[in-house]
């Protein structure tokens, strides 16, 4: 699967604004923390686990322990500073909860090169529920094929 994703961003964001909006949100703050926030933040569009881990690396010059890692993309998502999404290759990606999109809006996955796209917020109705059931998270997802790559794909 062919990855048109760009090189490493220059960060936007410094340390002292991720640290005061881990802080904010009443979280301990360590240096993994601020850069892997950080490294979502930055980002264009949602990364899966190792496109953190190798842009970590890049801007940190030291190997990110995987393990570590995954935790606290987990932790991210758990206090509502991430989103993961999870689109039909069964890759996690992980997006930084920017203020004016709820964590439930809907993405784009292309199924040529695999990158998944934040897409605007539009009204999704919650599907009726048995009596007594809830709901804790819904993901939309849609598939099809980026304007990059359909600009490239060579006729049949």
């Amino acid at each position: 699967m062919k990855n048109h994703a760009h090189d490493t961003p220059s960060p936007t964001h410094s340390d002292a604004e991720v640290t005061q909006l881990l802080r904010d949100a009443g979280q301990r703050v360590t240096k993994l923390r601020v850069a892997v926030y950080r490294t979502l933040l930055d980002a264009e569009q949602p990364l899966s686990h190792p496109e953190v881990q190798q842009r970590l690396e890049s801007s940190i010059a030291s190997p990110v322990d995987r393990v570590s890692l995954y935790r606290n993309l987990e932790w991210l998502v758990d206090i509502g500073l991430a989103h993961r999404i999870t689109a039909d290759d069964r890759v996690w990606r992980f997006s930084a909860r920017r203020l004016e999109q709820s964590n439930q809006h809907p993405h784009f996955h292309c199924v040529s090169c695999g990158q998944v796209f934040c897409l605007p917020e539009s009204p999704v109705s919650t599907p009726t529920l048995p009596k007594d059931y809830s709901v804790i998270e819904m993901e939309l997802v849609v598939n099809g094929v980026c304007a990059h790559c359909g600009k490239n794909k060579t006729p049949d």
